[in-house]
């Protein structure tokens, strides 16, 4: 009995300093998402990987209509990519901060799947998109995900480590 009460003051407690996670929401500074491929997915062109599963999308941040993520506050981030390509096939992702290549991930092997995946630290102001493209395959090989609804094997993740809070230039003093 005595811990039910003890229980029950620490989220009276919690609740009233805002900190109900539960009822609140998002709180505010935290940024991570997760998001994975439920489908095979062949790019012949220079296009973005659009992550349809959602695993977690704390800020709202990522828009799995468009695969990109917009950066809502700034800060240091950390992004994870990871693919399989299926049997016979190749995967090449590149990783772009605002149209500007950063990262790459390519895997080939003849006669089996072949798996990618690669991580970056980036430091990131408000409004900055990060989002997977694959490249040309005028290159090499078209990209060729495995995914199935049951079998996700190619994800996107990222999150914040730290803001960073940016100054603005000012007039000279």
């Amino acid at each position: 009995m005595l811990q039910k009460i003890i229980c029950v003051c620490l989220l009276a407690v919690a609740s009233a300093n805002g900190e109900d996670r539960a009822s609140s929401g998002d709180q505010p500074g935290e940024v991570a998402f997760s998001a994975g491929l439920t489908n095979m997915l062949t790019l012949t062109h220079t296009e973005r990987v659009l992550y349809d599963r959602i695993y977690t999308n704390i800020g709202s941040s990522y828009h799995s209509n468009t695969g990109t993520f917009v950066c809502p506050t700034a800060g240091i981030y950390v992004f994870q990519f990871h693919s399989v390509a299926h049997q016979n096939k190749a995967a090449w992702l590149q990783l772009y901060k605002n149209f500007e290549y950063v990262a790459s991930t390519y895997g080939h092997t003849s006669n089996d799947y072949a798996s990618t995946g690669n991580s970056v630290i980036l430091h990131l102001s408000k409004g900055d998109e990060v989002y997977i493209q694959a490249v040309d395959p005028a290159y090499g090989y078209a990209t060729n995900l495995y995914g199935a609804n049951d079998e996700v094997y190619c994800t996107f993740s990222g999150y914040m480590i730290s803001p960073v809070f940016e100054e603005i230039p000012g007039n000279g003093k």
